[in-house]
């Protein structure tokens, strides 16, 4: 074989490799996830749109699902649940070290507008929208999908906010 023939099959690899591991991840299902167009991906009724102080949250994905334990239920002020939650050994990546710090280690999953927001300025942000998400209780098992960020109004920290989809067991 001539020179210049091997160099483009080597540059030809290399980007056939690079597009396929693009593609791949781009693609993939997380653990639990149906490949049916129902996929649970979605942000139902528009969840989003109720976010308190959204410019804090800094997306890092646009959808994951992870799934563990609830180790404490939390009622904030602006109407929202934050569920500390002890995740799942395949999801343990998804925390870091502000997680480690300033919430025992555990994933934050805030479910957003479930009760009244007791905070004023919170007041607007869950008008017309009924939370349909169930509120689990601390020990039980969740499976839970929506945006994963990070709380730049709170060390980084790690949270999926909010919550589009859970399933208790």
């Amino acid at each position: 074989m001539k020179a210049p023939l091997v160099v483009a099959l080597v540059i030809v690899s290399i980007v056939g490799a690079v597009a396929g591991v693009y593609f791949y991840d781009q693609f993939r299902l997380s653990p639990g996830a149906s490949s049916t167009s129902s996929s649970p991906c979605r942000d139902p009724a528009s969840i989003s749109s109720h976010v308190y102080n959204p410019y804090r949250l800094q997306i890092v994905k646009s959808c994951i699902t992870a799934s563990g334990t609830v180790d404490n239920v939390i009622e904030e002020a602006d109407g929202d649940v934050h569920l500390r939650t002890n995740l799942d050994q395949a999801y343990n990546n998804l925390t870091n070290s502000a997680n480690d710090q300033y919430q025992y280690g555990d994933l934050v999953v805030e479910i957003i507008c479930v009760n009244p927001p007791s905070q004023t300025d919170a007041i607007p942000t869950c008008q017309n929208y009924t939370n349909q998400i169930p509120v689990p209780s601390a020990g039980q098992h969740i499976t839970i999908n929506g945006p994963y960020v990070l709380d730049t109004d709170h060390y980084n920290w790690a949270e999926i906010h909010p919550v589009y989809s859970l399933v208790i067991g």
